[in-house]
């Protein structure tokens, strides 16, 4: 599979709110209530933060974006969101293997919340190895373990 990953920049934001609102109006709304333009942007413009969004390219073409925390103790998916005329193609797939890959060799859990509403994301994940660990009134809470070899004490 052809993906790269380039460093958002701050003329991407447009580009991004739109790819945000595409893939998760439906699963906010159906959370949250009706969608508020003024607000959904304004929340969007604080958290903004380039330097923390690779944006996912396939053949060359921005398709997504992947917002990752490496903590201490985890690897974190903030987000994940894929075009959705590029959804079903593997990307997302491709994406996650490379971060469970990349937990493997840190030995680390992925972690993740996902909307309740969210049944494709949450399917996805329980398909690569993520199980429910958690949940609040809105998300369920996922994780990855590692299964890096047991450690003789």
């Amino acid at each position: 599979m052809n993906l790269s990953y380039r460093a958002a920049r701050p003329e991407d934001f447009d580009f991004l709110f739109r790819l945000h609102e595409r893939t998760m109006r439906e699963y906010v709304e159906a959370t949250f209530g009706p969608w508020d333009e003024e607000w959904q942007v304004a929340y969007f413009r604080r958290h903004f933060d380039p330097a923390n969004l690779p944006v996912i390219q396939y053949s060359g073409m921005d398709v997504g974006v992947l917002n990752l925390q490496e903590r201490a103790e985890e690897l974190f998916v903030v987000l994940l969101e894929i075009q959705p005329e590029y959804q079903r193609r593997g990307i997302g797939t491709a994406v996650v293997r490379a971060l469970t890959a990349r937990a493997q060799r840190q030995s680390k859990p992925v972690a993740l919340q996902v909307l309740k509403t969210n049944v494709a994301a949450r399917s996805l994940y329980q398909r690569l190895g993520f199980g429910v660990t958690g949940e609040n009134d809105t998300h369920y809470i996922m994780a990855w373990i590692s299964k890096s070899p047991a450690r003789n004490g």
